[in-house]
């Protein structure tokens, strides 16, 4: 028996031992699905130079930066440098308000495509005198990690639909086109003045360029318009895999993040727990028919947080699966892909 594996059920086995880990808090690992010349996998992570509250209460205020991070095996990353983008200051700054407090890059993707590296991560701001933030989906492109340029943003949130759509962040890019563009999805979200809380949701976007504006076009994904309890609170879509990997008839399967509803404790909003499922996605339409009606991970040691974020294809029947456990570390899981099929009942 391997002891650095655990088994956690016929889907997951737990590596036992953090791929990341720091003495300040980690998480939203992006990875480049091959090696570089070198023989290393290459990534980028966020980690939080500064936290004010408890991540599991509403209000609390991450501060963040970007690095770059290698691994030989995808079992053990090390941090390389501080991500540098030419031309993010002007863009920031061309964002800010004078009611907003920038607060950091969030939440990398990595997409390549003709030999051109794409990165998305959220240009987050905390409003100053109101509830909530403002989230920018930002876009840099280059030949390397280490060669990026930054572009205006694809998805730009207006403050006078904050109630509607808060922000967009945590894309999910769809690997096919149709007609000439493709339909990707990212969160969103808003705020239920009902139950006092923010809602996360899953939006789909018309993209005919992957470094140029995008398209809104609705919510696919609503939180409380689903009846399993895991996922009624909030929802992000983590990615969508390939169809060389996996598919369920004519759709592609899509990796979600979902968490129970929120709870009202002496005026806190205490968070649920945030877990990872499934979906399908219909790759022409951008809707979702389909929500599994449980995870299927969850870290045996979190306390109220296992958030997925990437993925490396390890053969055609594997992946290994990054999450954060309580915004705190990275841990690898191996995703067996045949079993991962059983579990759709669609």
């Amino acid at each position: 028996m391997n002891m650095i594996w655990k088994k956690l059920n016929s889907v997951v086995e737990e590596y036992l031992n953090p791929v990341y880990k720091k003495t300040h808090p980690v998480m939203a690992l992006a990875t480049v699905k091959h090696k570089n010349q070198n023989g290393y996998y290459e990534g980028i992570i966020r980690e939080i130079i500064g936290r004010k509250g408890d991540v599991s209460i509403s209000g609390f205020v991450d501060r963040s930066k970007l690095f770059i991070v290698k691994s030989s095996d995808g079992l053990k990353w090390k941090r390389v440098k501080e991500l540098k983008i030419e031309g993010i200051n002007e863009i920031i700054k061309k964002l800010s308000r004078e009611s907003l407090d920038f607060i950091g890059l969030e939440d990398p993707d990595i997409w390549v495509e003709n030999g051109k590296i794409h990165v998305y991560f959220s240009i987050a701001y905390k409003r100053k005198n109101k509830r909530g933030y403002f989230v920018a989906l930002g876009h840099a492109q280059g030949s390397s990690l280490f060669n990026l340029t930054a572009t205006k943003p694809v998805m730009i949130p207006k403050l006078s639909e904050h109630n509607k759509y808060s922000g967009f962040k945590e894309v999910a890019i769809n690997p096919l086109e149709y007609n000439g563009y493709r339909i990707n999805l990212c969160e969103s979200g808003y705020h239920d003045s009902k139950r006092k809380v923010g809602v996360s949701t899953i939006v789909s976007v018309k993209a005919k360029d992957l470094s140029k504006t995008w398209k809104l076009i609705k919510t696919v994904g609503d939180p409380p318009k689903f009846k399993w309890h895991w996922c009624n609170g909030q929802l992000s879509p983590t990615f969508i895999l390939p169809k060389k990997l996996i598919s369920y008839k004519d759709y592609l399967v899509v990796f979600i993040n979902g968490r129970s509803q929120s709870k009202r404790i002496n005026n806190k909003t205490y968070y649920g727990d945030f877990e990872t499922g499934l979906a399908l996605f219909n790759p022409k339409t951008g809707e979702i028919p389909w929500i599994s009606p449980e995870p299927f991970v969850a870290d045996p040691e979190e306390k109220s947080i296992t958030f997925t974020s990437d993925y490396l294809p390890i053969n055609k029947n594997e992946i290994l699966l990054y999450a954060h456990t309580d915004d705190s570390f990275i841990r690898a899981y191996k995703i067996n892909l045949k079993e991962l099929k059983k579990l759709i009942d669609y």
